[in-house]
């Protein structure tokens, strides 16, 4: 284990007509998650740049077509009974996943947040944030003023690809906040570990109750032998 790195990335679909139990841990490199359907995907672990941990890795850009849809569909149902007016996507994978939500709702567009500033962008209609994939980095996120109507005073749901730190998705609440939109709900591939309960709970306690996700998946440890799942970093 002295010399763990992310192998190859790819997807695989298990059905669950053939699918026999999940192996024990450790794990090498990859990990099956369930699916909402019952089916599993296995997924790669990707280690943390403190070697000690490891986390799954959802990169739905680099992901089968397949897996998007599913993903993207199961989302759609559980945005659905919030009755949206406006889906909201954070880039930039949540921009897969939402651009796709919204077409499943039956609207006729949506509201992708950007990190290119355009030279039309106000400031004040911008926020900081950063992710546990790019710690080093703090970057700006900026709505387009040419489609603020589409989210004053409108039901808005978030759709991320994954919550972990909840940095990310505290700092669009706040910009949502900002522009006098409402957010009804929070959607979400996948929670990864319990980190942003906090951080949301933070800013209102509410939120924390606004998040629903297809799958979740706990912290790894590092072990001699492979990675092991740390159960009590399990959301709920």
């Amino acid at each position: 284990m002295s010399n763990i790195v992310p192998g190859p990335y790819d997807d695989r679909i298990i059905p669950a007509a053939a699918m026999p139990l999940r192996p024990p841990p450790p794990y090498r490199d990859r990990y099956e998650v369930d699916l909402p359907d019952g089916d599993r995907v296995e997924l790669p672990l990707l280690p943390l740049p403190d070697g000690t941990h490891a986390i799954v890795s959802l990169c739905i850009t680099e992901n089968s077509f397949e897996l998007e849809d599913r993903l993207s569909s199961a989302m759609a149902e559980l945005a659905q009974p919030l009755r949206p007016e406006v889906i909201v996507g954070m880039p930039t994978l949540g921009l897969v996943f939402a651009a796709s939500v919204a077409r499943k709702l039956g609207h006729r567009h949506y509201v992708p947040l950007s990190y290119s500033r355009k030279f039309w962008f106000d400031d004040a209609l911008s926020i900081a944030v950063h992710s546990i994939t790019s710690p080093a980095q703090v970057k700006q996120v900026y709505i387009d003023p040419r489609i603020l109507n589409r989210l004053r005073g409108r039901r808005v749901v978030l759709v991320e690809d994954v919550i972990s730190t909840g940095t990310t998705i505290a700092a669009q609440i706040t910009l949502m906040s900002r522009v006098q939109a409402e957010v009804v709900g929070i959607v979400t591939a996948m929670q990864e570990t319990r980190v942003w309960i906090e951080r949301l709970g933070a800013i209102d306690p509410r939120y924390p109750t606004l998040v629903r996700s297809c799958i979740r998946c706990p912290l790894f440890r590092r072990t001699p032998d492979g990675w092991v799942p740390d159960w009590s970093t399990l959301p709920d």
